[in-house]
């Protein structure tokens, strides 16, 4: 219903009721008269008076619309006025001129309670253009982290190693890395706890003292322990990094070992079904100073491939909650021809993930490194 209708309708509930009080004081009056007529005390014609009457009551009630409506159409003009102000706000003109209200009655709180819808609305869309070019802004600087951070990883691989690094957010935790130093090929792969910013600053750290120590070449439980001491004495915030580092050399094709709580190597020998390589139990680097670590070596055999991932990997999830786990992995990673390259390895393994997930969101860095020897 609109504010016209409104008005009207006003207008005429009005008049019908006034109408009944006239009509029956007319009633009323006119009996009155009839009385007196009847005793003789009054000398009017009777058709005078009852066509007086009509005429009194006709222009009274003509008159009583008149200034009903007038009345009416004055007492609701604020309220038209305000659907109007409503309908230019429910188009988008969120600065629509409010009337102005005189009065202190409901008509005024109202007006008060329009204006204060009014500017609720105005300022919450500022504070969301503002929300938005700040978000827009962290995203770019985002998006410049995860180019840094991707650029400090090694890319341009040799034939015998390949690998990919997908974070769960902008920037993530994981890393891996590798160097050949004349006859042996160092690598190692982690997983710092956490997610976004934070780890990624944390893996930025811990990849380059990992660099820096596969140059020194030292026996490897000295530099885990070199790197977990630096991490501890710059983590002030319980942070800590899963790390497999290993050194094999190309001649003897010897692989010394140490596993910082990270998840088990598997190993593919040329001959045989892969399994996990056992390994002792470290702690993980940044935890406890001066921890100490244990190295161990293995003999390979000429062709075996080595498969080392975080556990983005094996805790993925498809829509029903279900993880991925060890066995699938070992599955899919048997599945891999044995003349197959180590980028489409990786790639095998990679895909085998995604459609296990099934389009459910990636909850953690997915990392995947092969090497063959």
């Amino acid at each position: 219903m609109n504010n016209r209708s409104f008005s009207s309708r006003l207008t005429w509930r009005i008049i019908g009721i006034v109408s009944v009080v006239f009509l029956v004081s007319f009633v009323l009056v006119g009996w009155v008269l009839q009385s007196l007529i009847s005793d003789g005390s009054v000398r009017i014609a009777p058709w005078m008076l009852v066509g007086g009457l009509i005429a009194v009551g006709i222009i009274g009630l003509v008159v009583l619309f008149f200034v009903c409506r007038r009345v009416i159409r004055s007492m609701t003009r604020p309220v038209t006025e305000l659907s109007v102000s409503a309908m230019n706000m429910a188009k988008g003109n969120f600065k629509a001129k409010l009337p102005e209200i005189g009065s202190k009655d409901e008509m005024r709180r109202l007006h008060d309670s329009f204006l204060y819808m009014q500017n609720s609305i105005t300022d919450y869309i500022e504070q969301l253009k503002k929300t938005k070019s700040d978000n827009e802004r962290m995203e770019s600087e985002l998006n410049v982290a995860r180019a840094i951070q991707m650029g400090m990883l090694s890319t341009d691989f040799p034939p015998r190693i390949h690998a990919m690094l997908n974070p769960a957010r902008e920037v993530g935790g994981d890393l891996y890395d590798f160097m050949r130093m004349g006859d042996c090929l160092h690598f190692a792969i982690g997983d710092v706890s956490g997610k976004g910013v934070p780890a990624s600053l944390m893996m930025a750290i811990t990849r380059a003292t990992l660099h820096f120590m596969a140059s020194l070449d030292l026996p490897l439980h000295a530099s885990l322990s070199r790197i977990n001491n630096n991490v501890a004495e710059s983590n002030s915030h319980g942070m800590f990094v899963t790390l497999f580092v290993a050194r094999i050399d190309l001649k003897t094709l010897r692989m010394d070992f140490c596993n910082a709580g990270h998840n088990p190597l598997v190993v593919v020998p040329p001959d045989g079904e892969p399994y996990f390589l056992k390994a002792k139990n470290n702690l993980a680097v940044g935890l406890i100073e001066d921890f100490p670590f244990e190295a161990e070596s293995i003999d390979l055999k000429p062709g075996t491939r080595l498969i080392a991932y975080t556990d983005g990997v094996t805790e993925a999830e498809n829509t029903a909650l279900e993880q991925y786990g060890d066995d699938r992995l070992l599955q899919e990673v048997g599945r891999i021809d044995r003349n197959m390259d180590n980028k489409a390895a990786v790639d095998q393994i990679y895909r085998s993930v995604l459609a296990f997930a099934n389009g459910n969101a990636q909850n953690d860095d997915i990392t995947i490194l092969s090497i063959m020897v």
